[in-house]
């Protein structure tokens, strides 16, 4: 996609659950948790947290895997309330699967054929029948992008990580892939139950344009094992840069050079910067 030009991105997220919490944008400040130093003085670390909507799951539950099956139960005040197995590659609902699509517009009812699958009702957790500890979770989730953009699925940024699972990251072509997003997890740690929040951000969804995925797989690679093999201009710059980070009277020094750069470059767009200053 060399010389064209990108599509302005647009991004619609639509849930099949009425009373799911909606997708949102992703805090700078990781919805308050991180630190406000690095908020503040720390632009890349503010960017990467703010970078995409957040997804939520549609219920409050719970897994746990004990080293050979896995098993799912609702969560009522905070507590498992009935634990169901997935083996065997069993699909389960939640509760009120059943009454969701009650109330589908009269111009969709002839197609909801395509929930035949699941018994006519929403999907929500299956277990891989060759290894129970990977689940495929299904939030309900659409998305669609502007033509040429994609969205990264991957855990919230920033985010501390939940003990005992982890969630697999995957580009969805979205440009054309209007179905469920999915959400892959492995759990890691036999015996721990997992909880999940609806009102806790599951994943985090982040645009990458095709170009960017193109040029990364044409992109040339250049190393540099040992100061020897350093080229001389890349060293002037980080000595450069850390000679004015070693200065006890300079602070912020990233954000000092972002203001610099967009003083001398009205093109420039500085990357965090913005997002630093605004409360979550």
């Amino acid at each position: 996609m060399t010389g064209t030009a990108i599509e302005p991105l647009r991004v619609e997220i639509y849930s099949l659950y009425p009373d799911a919490r909606p997708a949102e944008a992703a805090s700078s400040s990781v919805r308050g948790s991180l630190p406000v130093r690095a908020v503040q003085h720390c632009p890349p670390v503010a960017a990467g947290s703010g970078l995409g909507w957040y997804v939520y799951p549609p219920a409050d539950f719970a897994l746990c895997w004990d080293g050979h099956e896995t098993e799912w139960s609702p969560l009522e005040e905070n507590e498992p309330v009935g634990w169901r197995s997935l083996a065997g590659g069993y699909d389960a609902r939640l509760p009120d699967a059943a009454t969701q699509l009650a109330d589908v517009p009269e111009r969709f009812r002839a197609d909801l054929d395509i929930f035949d699958r699941y018994g006519g009702t929403l999907p929500f957790l299956d277990a891989d029948p060759r290894a129970s500890n990977t689940i495929e979770m299904v939030t309900g989730v659409v998305a669609r992008t502007s033509p040429g953009w994609c969205l990264l699925a991957r855990g919230v940024p920033n985010w501390p990580a939940q003990r005992g699972v982890q969630l697999y990251e995957g580009v969805v072509e979205t440009d054309w892939y209007t179905s469920f997003l999915p959400t892959i997890m492995r759990l890691t740690e036999p015996g721990q139950v997992v909880r999940f929040y609806r009102n806790i951000p599951l994943m985090c969804l982040q645009p990458v344009h095709r170009s960017v995925l193109e040029a990364s797989r044409k992109a040339e690679l250049v190393t540099g094992q040992g100061l020897a093999e350093w080229p001389d201009d890349v060293w002037r710059e980080l000595v450069s840069l850390r000679r004015r980070r070693q200065d006890p009277e300079l602070r912020s020094t990233y954000r000092r050079e972002q203001a610099r750069r967009l003083r001398e470059n009205a093109n420039y767009q500085p990357i965090g910067a913005e997002e630093a200053d605004q409360p979550s």
